[in-house]
């Protein structure tokens, strides 16, 4: 079954993507040929949900210039800080499906993590939820696996910063850096493809 790990390494800690050696992040990325998609964030969240770390964001993003296409997908990230796991999903609306009788897929979903598991578990609060109940073998397997390219680490290093930041005290707090080095020119590839992750 696709949904088994075959890999042995399952978590990269959370500290090493603040002292500048987590260059890998783990990326599931499914297509979903049903409407509506449902998300269980009670368990997403296991009964916690901070406001200051954790967010359930919708995001539009208009055409530029002519050129490109307008998006609107929803951005969900979940901070587990007992364990150190940082989970962020995107769940982007396919607007060119083909029609209702499932040819295609509505949705294109993309989770990255530095949890295996987690990531894995983020994809089950999206199934098995009344009144549907869908099961995996309904969502088509696009990636899994562990990634160190620049595109995917980068994109998870933004959540990363954007966590840590929002858990320094507001009173005399000093933001904690992120270092990354990307190889030397991978900055022009990596805004070209920032946004197109998980449409493979």
């Amino acid at each position: 079954m696709w949904f088994l790990s075959c890999g042995v390494e399952v978590r990269v800690p959370f500290d090493s993507y603040l002292n500048g050696q987590g260059h890998k992040v783990f990326s599931l990325v499914v297509g979903v040929p049903f409407s509506p998609l449902d998300m269980d964030l009670g368990h997403l969240a296991r009964g916690r949900w901070s406001t200051t770390v954790d967010r359930f964001r919708l995001w539009y993003l208009p055409n530029v210039d002519g050129k490109s296409e307008p998006a609107c997908y929803i951005m969900v990230r979940k901070f587990d800080p007992q364990c150190g796991v940082l989970v962020c999903g995107h769940m982007v609306v396919n607007l060119d499906m083909k029609n209702s009788a499932g040819e295609g897929t509505a949705f294109t979903v993309g989770i990255l993590s530095n949890d295996e598991i987690r990531a894995r578990a983020m994809l089950t609060s999206l199934l098995d939820i009344p009144p549907s109940f869908h099961r995996r073998s309904e969502v088509k397997l696009i990636e899994k696996r562990w990634r160190s390219d620049p595109e995917a680490v980068m994109r998870f290093l933004a959540n990363v910063h954007s966590t840590v930041t929002s858990l320094v005290p507001c009173a005399g707090g000093k933001p904690r850096k992120v270092r990354f080095e990307p190889p030397p020119g991978t900055m022009n590839e990596l805004k070209r493809g920032m946004s197109a992750w998980w449409r493979r």
